[in-house]
């Protein structure tokens, strides 16, 4: 990698503003010292430079990236959904080097830019893994509803796999900690921004289930063979909030709201679908 200059990138958080980015070092040869987002604290006396998302250049280099690896383009998608604080920087460091490098970059991974990239979209593919085994749907008034607190925004990730599965069902996926809400009806998809979720109370019957659930759960176990230590392992802890049967799991919340009879969810936000699902 060349020498660092002196300068902070501040970008607008998407991904074709990080391209954007990439545009003006390959552009000018030389590498920011960070990058920051919009509104983001400063925490360095170095100048700073915003870097204004342009869809042409953000184009251009996507274009460039795709022709040089597919591999390295799918991993910058899923890593850019990372929460991890330098996925900025990282993501921008790897693609130089890529562009540098040429065809091939993904298999450089003793290189410290490129492994750093294939480490943060693991991680990202890791966490929907996890979140697809782990995810609690409850059903109200005809809606399968879940809620999760990932540490990356994994939704992208997790749509395909119960849209699958569930067809014919409407259903949402409150992401708590990124304020966004997957919802899927009649095989149309999307994510919106959402902070709050309203809905309707559960009936009675899905609140006996989840009795039914919690029984069988407690009645299976050995408390003899019991290991906690082995169970965070395989279930991290953080995900035991919004999993019903796990010891600390948050009781189900009678939140009340609008039904979902007929047309519409029954959620609080924006107008509700506009992609297929298969999409």
């Amino acid at each position: 990698m060349s020498d660092r200059a002196n300068l902070i990138y501040r970008y607008d958080g998407s991904l074709p503003g990080l391209l954007c980015c990439v545009f003006e070092s390959c552009r000018t040869g030389r590498l920011p010292l960070d990058i920051w987002e919009e509104g983001e604290p400063s925490t360095s006396l170095a100048p700073e430079l915003t870097i204004p998302a342009d869809r042409e250049e953000a184009a251009q280099v996507w274009r460039k990236l795709r022709q040089l690896s597919h591999e390295a383009a799918r991993w910058t998608e899923v890593a850019f959904l990372s929460g991890a604080e330098d996925k900025a920087l990282a993501l921008h460091d790897f693609l130089c080097e890529a562009f540098r490098r040429g065809r091939g970059i993904a298999g450089y991974l003793g290189d410290p830019v490129v492994a750093r990239a294939f480490q943060l979209q693991r991680q990202v593919h890791n966490e929907a893994h996890l979140l697809l085994e782990f995810l609690r749907f409850e059903e109200r008034q005809g809606v399968l509803a879940a809620r999760i607190e990932p540490k990356a925004f994994v939704l992208p990730l997790m749509g395909g796999h119960f849209a699958a599965r569930f067809p014919g069902e409407t259903f949402l996926i409150h992401d708590v900690a990124h304020g966004a809400v997957l919802l899927h009806q009649r095989g149309r998809m999307e994510i919106q921004p959402l902070e709050d979720l309203v809905l309707a109370a559960p009936s009675p019957g899905e609140e006996q289930f989840q009795e039914l659930w919690r029984r069988y759960y407690d009645t299976i176990a050995i408390q003899e063979r019991l290991n906690p230590k082995c169970r965070m392992n395989h279930c991290p802890k953080r995900f035991w909030n919004h999993m019903l049967e796990m010891p600390g799991a948050r009781p189900p919340k009678r939140l009340e709201g609008p039904s979902s009879q007929g047309e519409k969810l029954p959620v609080k936000g924006r107008p509700l679908l506009s992609r297929a699902a298969g999409q």
